[in-house]
């Protein structure tokens, strides 16, 4: 490539550049500022979900357990009962 071509390369490019960052400024929906503020409120709501989430799965497991050792408990009743009647027979 000759040198003007590279000239007409690189002026192109800087326009383009210049244009794209003018209309993004012209057409961006929120300042820096106030993007951040919208990311960080989405980051909270997120980590709160999941929090939230993360409980309502506990409680769910801590039923389930309880549930397992209700029955655990009652199956080692009636073992005990059955071991005593065969032990008193």
């Amino acid at each position: 490539m000759g040198r003007s071509r590279w000239r007409q390369t690189f002026i192109g490019f800087a326009i383009g550049f210049g244009v794209g960052a003018a209309l993004g400024v012209l057409f961006a929906p929120q300042s820096g500022e106030e993007m951040r503020d919208y990311l960080a409120e989405g980051a909270k709501d997120a980590v709160d979900g999941a929090m939230a989430t993360g409980r309502k799965f506990t409680r769910r497991a801590k039923r389930a357990v309880d549930d397992v050792a209700e029955h655990v408990t009652d199956a080692a009743e009636v073992v005990e009962q059955a071991y005593t009647q065969a032990k008193g027979a």
